[in-house]
């Protein structure tokens, strides 16, 4: 991933990090027009500020040799240090990289080391549903494979939590024991459309699992990412 000084990647060390590229490879398979043009369209909301971002004026949406990118600090729209980055390449593969909100979230903090419940269904399902939408934007074949992997970064020592009131709390929790976890799905772009919550929920119950969640509430989770999902959908809107 590109750097930039400005952002303090290197301050902290748990993020949320997205990978997607279809299995077929073809180095400049597509322009950077129709990179911007797919983007575009898989800029959707889901809650209040989209997975793909594209930037109308093109400020912070920029055009590079071989990719797209977008890099933005939300900090003042948060109330908390929050700033994240994607990259598009021309061979179609997606690298999405986000500062975890547990980090710098007072509410979070004040907890310690957690990773909240709702928060990674809601990153897991925004990720799917975003991304068969940027390769349906792409216009890929539904019988082509997508590979798509989440990983997640400074996870060492942290556990689950709950941080919505309306919801019952865990209890018996054990800290990861991993520094980094990850999950991933090999499926074909048309599986990834008919299906997003259902694999949202499966890939979160996996993902809390690596805490020692081992009876994590499938049917839950199902529930919370097709409620989700089920959303109205708008353009961002924001210049």
């Amino acid at each position: 991933m590109s750097s930039d000084v400005q952002f303090p990647w290197t301050q902290y060390d748990a993020y949320r990090e997205v990978t997607a590229y279809p299995t077929v490879y073809e180095k400049e398979r597509f322009s950077p027009v129709t990179l911007l043009d797919a983007a575009t369209k898989a800029d959707v909301l889901f809650r209040g500020w989209p997975f793909i971002f594209v930037d109308s004026r093109q400020e912070r949406t920029q055009v590079f040799n071989d990719r797209i990118a977008t890099q933005i600090d939300l900090s003042q729209i948060r109330g908390h240090e929050y700033f994240e980055r994607w990259e598009l390449y021309q061979s179609g593969a997606f690298f999405h990289r986000a500062l975890m909100e547990e980090e710098t979230y007072p509410d979070a903090k004040r907890r310690g080391k957690i990773i909240d419940v709702t928060l990674t269904i809601y990153h897991v399902a925004e990720a799917i549903g975003s991304l068969w939408r940027l390769y349906d934007a792409l216009h890929l074949p539904d019988e082509e494979n997508i590979q798509i992997q989440f990983r997640y970064t400074g996870m060492a020592g942290r556990t689950m939590d709950i941080l919505d009131p309306r919801r019952t709390p865990l209890f018996a929790n054990q800290a990861c024991a991993e520094p980094t976890v990850e999950r991933s799905r090999r499926l074909p772009l048309g599986e990834w459309r008919a299906s997003d919550a259902r694999l949202a929920a499966e890939i979160s119950v996996e993902l809390f699992q690596r805490f020692g969640w081992l009876h994590a509430n499938e049917e839950e989770t199902h529930r919370i990412a097709h409620e989700f999902l089920a959303r109205p959908r708008f353009g961002s809107g924001y210049p």
